[in-house]
């Protein structure tokens, strides 16, 4: 099976006034093409670091990082990301958000508008081509950022916390549409995410990261059929996964404390 992405003894650390910050330490690992992968951990592990690499967005202070065989040294087209505000430009439509990264790159516009009528149906926004972002609720306004990436025709998808600012009830839907979305669409998707339901209902992989410098504690595989719906939160296989990796995430959070809490005493 290809490898869509591999890391191999990726390490990343940030200089600051205070001194150096370690992020990650040695993180290994690989994306198959057409995975879909979710991480989690504590809070401050690395997670949108380690993204931040792949998207081309940070240099790692050691290791390797490809997309495809190809080291990455800067943000490219066969990667788009998906962040947790859809960043999107607020004086143009619907349409025209989604059509600005094709219009850049020189495409011809006829496709480019039959690509953005195709995926504004999918992802379920068909009729509200012309409204403007402000008269999108939180929900639509995401839904545009993932026609977005879509209409560029990425192989890999990078999606940092995209539903993390989204109610209860918008989030469930916007997990369901996902999963349709890519299931129609077979990109390779890196998903990040504190939600251990989300990574569970979304993933064909879950890795789940140490307390800073992040490391990978675990790989786990979501052995759970497709396509998927909100039923199967009720699902005992569903049940006894989220007990495994919950257990690890607290193990992981109570170390993350742990440090911060000598590391306070070292300052007195």
């Amino acid at each position: 099976m290809t490898e869509a992405v591999a890391i191999r003894g990726l390490r990343k650390v940030f200089e600051g006034r205070a001194g150096a910050v370690e992020a990650l330490a040695a993180i290994d690992m690989t994306l198959a093409e057409g995975e879909f992968a979710c991480i989690l951990g504590p809070s401050g592990c690395g997670k949108s670091t380690l993204l931040n690499v792949i998207a081309g967005f940070e240099a790692p202070t050691a290791g390797t990082a490809e997309v495809f065989g190809m080291p990455v040294s800067a943000p490219g087209p066969d990667r788009a990301v998906v962040f947790q505000e859809a960043s999107l430009f607020p004086w143009l439509s619907v349409r025209d958000n989604v059509t600005f990264g094709p219009r850049m790159l020189g495409r011809p516009k006829d496709e480019t508008e039959v690509l953005a009528r195709r995926f504004l149906d999918l992802v379920g926004l068909a009729g509200f081509e012309h409204h403007l972002p402000d008269q999108l609720s939180g929900g639509m306004k995401q839904r545009v950022g993932i026609a977005r990436c879509l209409i560029l025709n990425p192989r890999v998808y990078l999606m940092d916390e995209p539903f993390g600012a989204l109610d209860a009830q918008t989030r469930m839907q916007m997990q369901e549409l996902l999963t349709h979305v890519w299931d129609e669409a077979r990109g390779t998707v890196l998903f990040i995410t504190h939600d251990i339901d989300e990574a569970i209902f979304l993933a064909d992989t879950v890795y789940v990261m140490t307390a800073r410098p992040g490391r990978m504690r675990s790989r786990i595989v979501i052995d759970l059929p497709r396509p998927r719906s909100i039923e199967l939160l009720t699902d005992p296989r569903f049940n006894a996964l989220r007990a495994e990796i919950l257990r690890q995430i607290r193990e992981e959070a109570s170390k993350a404390m742990a440090a911060i809490a000598a590391e306070e005493r070292a300052r007195r």
